[in-house]
């Protein structure tokens, strides 16, 4: 039960926050502006609609997950209650775990909205060949795009611990929408942990290397952000 109080805690610490209102707004706009091309376009099918504009969104779930895992973190150090947090007699093991579980609501959150709005979006332009099964397959494959890039943004819930704020994670965030550009036309999307996920809606699937580096990159910043918890609550 405690630690069911202290996601809750959690919870509305982001939900009280402009932030979460601001993050929100965001992902429900940003389609609809980049979906502009389409409100003229004829005999486009659902099936080359959802996957052109998935793919393209998959890259603003880069950019929104790495900065609301940094900020979950960060904001600690920013707003000057980490200490508060360190010396409460509670687990730090489980205020970690309520904050990664937070970030995962929350990025679920946004992902379903983002979805809702292309969705509507093609149903209000008319485009043809749609049903049910199709439009649910592609939201099965970017709530799993989704969740796969929530799991590699843990790397910026470490960078938001080691450096004790969110602007080298912010920076980091810039660095990687660089890097995408590059590897992207390298053909080295397989081996980039943040451009590995977006794979699942170009290719259908992963190979074993991809799955593979992306375990090591989320598990990695996930048992980094645990262990510096840990390390902070013995210093």
């Amino acid at each position: 039960m405690k630690i069911i109080s202290i996601v809750y805690c959690e919870i509305r610490k982001v939900y009280k926050s402009s932030v979460f209102t601001v993050v929100t707004l965001a992902f429900t706009i940003l389609p609809g502006i980049s979906l502009i091309k389409y409100f003229a376009a004829t005999g486009v099918s659902w099936d080359l609609y959802l996957e052109d504009v998935l793919k393209t969104f998959s890259a603003i779930l880069i950019i929104g997950f790495a900065f609301t895992t940094c900020w979950v973190f960060g904001r600690e150090y920013t707003d000057k209650t980490i200490n508060d947090l360190l010396v409460k007699p509670v687990s730090k093991l489980y205020i970690a775990v309520s904050k990664f579980a937070v970030i995962l609501v929350w990025n679920s959150l946004l992902s379903v909205i983002m979805f809702t709005v292309v969705v509507l979006l093609g149903a209000y332009v008319g485009l043809i060949g749609g049903t049910a099964a199709l439009i649910l397959d592609y939201f099965l494959v970017f709530t799993a795009t989704s969740l796969l890039t929530s799991f590699v943004s843990t790397v910026s819930a470490f960078m938001a611990n080691a450096t004790k704020g969110y602007l080298a994670p912010i920076g980091l965030i810039f660095i990687i929408v660089i890097l995408v550009n590059i590897v992207e036309n390298l053909n080295l999307s397989a081996y980039i942990p943040w451009t590995i996920p977006a794979l699942l809606i170009s290719d259908g699937g992963l190979a074993p290397v991809s799955i593979f580096i992306l375990a090591i990159t989320g598990i990695t910043g996930f048992v980094g952000t645990v262990a510096w918890w840990r390390y902070a609550e013995q210093k």
